[in-house]
C-alpha cells in the first residue's frame, strides 16, 4: 500500500515538473523583439540599445545559404564605399578630377552596386560637358548611419533587406531601405527612401 502512495506521489511530482518546464520553455526571441520594437524606437546615436533586430517575415526556413553572412562591417563598408564613389575629388570650379564622364564614374560602382542603382545619383549629383565632369553643389542624400538601430530581413530569394530610420537638421525624420545580393560577395541592388509618416522626401 506504502509502495503504491509512493507511486503516486511520484508520478504526480514528475506531471508537475514537467508542466512547469513546458510552461517555462517558450521562445523568447517574438517577446523580444516585440519588446524592443515596442519599447525602444529608432533613437540619436547617443542613446544605443540593441542595434539589430532580426525580422523573421519572409527569413527562409532550414534552407542553406551558398553566401557568407551579410554582416554589420559589410553593410557599413559598403554604405560608405558608396558615398566615397559619389564624391569624386573637384576642383575650383567643381570639374571632377580623373573621371571625365558618367558612364565611366557608374563603371567605378560596380563592385559595390549595380548599374541600376547606381545611375540615378550620377544622374542627379553630377553634369556632363564636352569639357568634363562637373559636380552639382547640393547636399548628400540621407543615407545608412553606421551604429544606429536597423531592421535586417532576409527576403525568399536569399536577398537581404536593411532598413533604418533616422533623424537629421536637415531631413528631418526618413527611412532609407537598402537590398543586398550575393553571388561571388555582398552588391547593393536597390536603394529607396520610404516616406516617414506620409512624408515623402524629395532626395533624387
Amino acid at each position: 500500500m506504502k509502495q503504491d502512495k509512493f507511486i503516486i506521489l511520484l508520478t504526480g511530482f514528475t506531471f508537475v515538473i514537467i508542466g512547469l518546464l513546458l510552461i517555462s520553455y517558450q521562445s523568447p526571441g517574438n517577446e523580444m523583439i516585440g519588446a524592443v520594437e515596442r519599447n525602444y524606437p529608432y533613437h540619436r546615436a547617443q542613446q544605443s540599445h540593441k542595434s539589430v533586430i532580426m525580422k523573421e517575415n519572409g527569413i527562409q526556413g532550414n534552407e542553406e545559404l551558398d553566401q557568407a553572412p551579410l554582416s554589420e562591417a559589410d553593410i557599413n563598408e559598403r554604405m560608405e564605399a558608396f558615398i566615397d564613389i559619389l564624391l569624386q575629388e573637384i576642383d575650383d570650379n567643381y570639374k571632377v578630377k580623373g573621371v571625365s564622364t558618367k558612364a565611366d564614374l557608374i563603371e567605378r560602382f560596380n563592385t559595390i552596386t549595380t548599374d541600376e542603382v547606381a545611375w540615378p545619383y550620377v544622374e542627379f549629383y553630377y553634369h556632363e560637358t564636352e569639357d568634363g565632369l562637373y559636380i552639382v553643389p547640393t547636399e548628400l542624400p540621407p543615407w545608412f548611419i553606421p551604429g544606429e538601430p536597423y531592421e535586417l530581413t532576409e527576403l525568399e530569394n536569399g536577398n537581404i533587406l536593411v532598413e533604418q530610420e533616422n533623424e537629421v537638421d536637415l531631413y528631418g525624420k526618413y527611412r532609407i531601405v537598402i537590398e543586398f545580393s550575393s553571388e561571388d560577395e555582398w552588391r547593393i541592388v536597390r536603394i529607396e527612401h520610404p516616406p516617414v509618416n506620409e512624408n515623402q522626401l524629395d532626395i533624387i
